[in-house]
């Protein structure tokens, strides 16, 4: 008796801000500093397997004062405060993600149910802009390219390793105009 169904079910994680960003591009160190969060870091690539939340709380927010509010990595609840920001760190996505390549999807999808992508570029890396651009290619292939038409913010992250690589002369060829981009 009764009526069998089979049903498949996918999870798709909730979050404010959507972390995307090239493998090794700071995405867990940024939610670490900015949450409570612990990701695992570490500096090689695809070291984030599986997305990780945190609650980003304002300075000053009387939830924060108390102590609640940033978390991560399941240690405590991440619904936020009526003015706090869930972001979620997305493994490094490559070229070809939007196809599946790298688990493309299965990163991917969380990130449609997020309400602002951050893109965080490595300013260290051998082409900033080449990174940037692939990304904003993989979002915007991506299922029905609601991804690509997502509001979306731009970090320019190891800023500071760059400055120094450029103080130290380590190549020579570091070109300065890309200050203003």
């Amino acid at each position: 008796g009764g009526e069998r169904r089979r049903l498949k079910l996918t999870l798709k994680l909730v979050a404010d801000v959507a972390l995307v960003g090239v493998p090794n591009a700071g995405k867990s160190t940024f939610l670490a500093s900015v949450t409570r969060a612990k990701p695992k870091i570490a500096n090689y690539p695809f070291t984030t397997v599986v997305p990780n939340l945190g609650v980003w709380i304002p300075p000053g927010d009387p939830y924060a004062a108390s102590g609640g509010g940033a978390a991560g990595g399941g240690e405590e609840s991440t619904s936020s405060s009526s003015r706090g920001l869930v972001l979620c760190d997305v493994p490094g996505l490559i070229a070809g993600a939007s196809a599946g390549a790298g688990l493309g999807h299965a990163f991917l999808r969380h990130v449609e149910r997020c309400r602002v992508i951050l893109h965080l570029v490595d300013a260290t890396s051998d082409d900033p802009v080449a990174d940037f651009d692939m990304l904003n290619r993989e979002i915007v292939r991506y299922g029905s390219g609601k991804l690509g038409r997502m509001p979306q913010i731009v970090v320019v992250n190891k800023i500071d390793a760059w400055e120094e690589e450029a103080a130290e002369g380590d190549d020579g060829d570091v070109d300065r105009s890309a200050d203003s981009t």
